[in-house]
């Protein structure tokens, strides 16, 4: 089962909100990027580091324009 680290929003809704995510599992490490809501589109990314995962995090973060990239970290839940 995968547990979910971290997951960052943008505080946006509809098709300017973006989401990064954080995954462990029990393989190595999955980063998600989403843009435009539970519905809109995603892009899976697969690491076996930590130190990985987490670049690829701050790179998409970053990668997000400013007037978009109010990010606010939500709590972390046990499963998904």
């Amino acid at each position: 089962m995968e547990e979910r680290v971290e997951h960052w929003f943008n505080r946006r809704y509809g098709i300017a909100r973006r989401d990064v995510l954080l995954f462990r599992t029990p393989t190595g490490w999955r980063v998600i990027g989403r843009e435009g809501g539970a519905d809109g589109r995603e892009i899976p990314y697969y690491f076996d580091s930590e130190a990985d995962a987490r670049q690829m995090v701050r790179a998409m973060l970053e990668a997000v324009p400013p007037h978009l990239s109010d990010w606010a970290l939500m709590p972390a839940s046990r499963h998904r």
